[in-house]
């Protein structure tokens, strides 16, 4: 028979681990909204889930420690890949024409609209946009 310690200690574990699952999973569907979106859940997401994994842990502390630099890798100042950014981003809005204007199930509406915020995330963080957009904020 097993002891209630380890049930017990195991439940504990699960829930946990389920919990910081959780977080990330809604950290990414609400990572399309303005601001940090789901940043912070997915950072608190590895931190429940670092309680009993060592790779969640090392994730953590490497995304928090090098997440600035993500994006300069993912966006560099190349103009060829800024072009291809740039399409990628047409290519996603006529996408999303298409899906909204079809509409014939909720789950395509749906899909464009997801679709449409993450061409517009590349949009703004493509070329620098987003310092841009902060810096002429700044003069008014």
């Amino acid at each position: 028979m097993m002891h209630m310690s380890y049930i017990t200690k195991h439940a504990k574990r699960i829930a946990t681990d389920a919990g910081g699952y959780g977080l990330i999973i809604l950290g990414v569907a609400l990572g399309w909204l303005p601001g940090p979106g789901g940043i912070p859940l997915i950072v608190a997401g590895l931190g429940l889930l670092s309680i009993n994994n060592v790779w969640a842990a090392n994730l953590r502390d490497y995304l928090l420690k090098h997440g600035g630099d993500l994006v300069k890798v993912l966006f560099p100042p190349n103009p060829i890949v800024q072009w291809l950014y740039d399409i990628v981003v047409a290519l996603l809005l006529v996408l999303v024409a298409f899906l909204a204007w079809r509409h014939a199930a909720i789950w395509q509406v749906s899909l464009s609209i997801g679709i449409f915020f993450f061409a517009l995330f590349i949009a703004v963080m493509n070329r620098d946009r987003l310092h841009r957009l902060k810096r002429s904020k700044r003069k008014h």
